[in-house]
C-alpha cells in the first residue's frame, strides 16, 4: 500500500521546523491532498500563527496503528485565504519509524486499569502515569502485574477520554516503595484516540520548552 493512502484529510501531523527563528515541533493537520502536493494548517503558538517563511526546511510526521512515518521537505508556498496553510511537495517515499521511537514526555495523570484474563476483565485498579507517548506509557501502581500480560486502561486527557488495550513490556519494583513501575505499549488503539494522546504530548513539550527543560 502506498504511504499516501495512510494520509487523510483532518489527520493530525507533527510539523517540525528544522531551521530559522521558529525551529521546533508544532501540531498541525492535513488540510488538502493531491497527487504531488500536501497542504497542512499553519500551526498556532500562544494564540498566534507561526510565521514560518517559504523555503524553510521542515519535517512532517504522521502515524498509523503500527508505526510513524516522516519525510523532509520545504514550504513551497504560504496561503492565507480561505484559511492559513503551508503547501509542500509529497516525496516518492517516506521513512518508517517504529512506535517505540515516539517522543515520550513526563506526564502525571490518574488512570484505571483492568487485567485481561481468560475469565474476562479483572476488578478495576488505580494508578498514576509517569510518562506518556503516542505509542505507550509508564505508570506506577501498588498492584503486582505480570510481564507480557494484557491490560485494559482508561484515563482522561485535556483532549478527551482514552480507553484502549495495552500490552505490558516491563515491570520494575520502585526502590524504597511498595510500588511498581509498569511500561506498556498501546495495543490496537484507534487513530482518533492516538491523536488525542499526541496532542497532549505536544502541549507538554511546548510547556517544557517555555521552562527551558528541553
Amino acid at each position: 500500500m502506498s504511504y499516501k493512502k495512510k494520509l487523510s484529510l483532518g489527520m493530525a501531523v507533527e510539523l517540525t521546523v528544522l531551521e530559522g527563528d521558529y525551529e521546533g515541533h508544532y501540531r498541525s493537520r492535513v488540510e488538502e491532498m493531491g497527487e504531488r502536493l500536501l497542504s497542512v494548517g499553519v500551526p498556532i503558538e500562544n494564540g498566534e500563527l507561526v510565521p514560518v517563511r517559504e523555503g524553510t526546511k521542515v519535517k512532517v510526521t504522521f502515524w498509523d496503528e503500527t508505526a510513524a512515518y516522516s519525510f523532509e521537505g520545504k514550504i513551497m508556498q504560504r496561503i492565507a485565504v480561505p484559511f492559513p496553510i503551508f503547501v509542500l511537495v509529497l516525496p516518492d517515499t517516506v521513512a518508517k519509524v517504529q512506535r517505540r521511537d515516539f517522543v515520550r514526555v513526563p506526564a502525571t495523570f490518574p488512570i484505571t486499569f483492568r487485567m485481561v484474563t481468560r475469565e474476562g476483565l479483572s476488578d478495576s485498579f488505580k494508578a498514576v502515569t509517569l510518562d506518556l507517548s503516542g505509542g505507550g506509557m509508564r505508570f506506577s501502581t501498588k498492584e503486582r502485574i505480570e510481564n507480557k500480560s494484557l491490560l485494559f486502561v482508561q484515563f482522561s486527557l485535556p483532549h478527551g477520554e482514552i480507553q484502549t488495550p495495552a500490552s505490558v513490556c516491563r515491570v520494575v519494583s520502585i526502590e524504597d516503595t511498595k510500588q511498581y513501575s509498569v511500561s506498556v505499549k498501546f495495543h490496537e488503539i484507534s487513530e482518533r484516540e492516538r491523536d488525542k494522546i499526541i496532542r497532549c504530548v505536544f502541549d507538554i513539550q511546548r510547556a517544557m520548552r517555555k521552562k527551558g527543560l528541553v
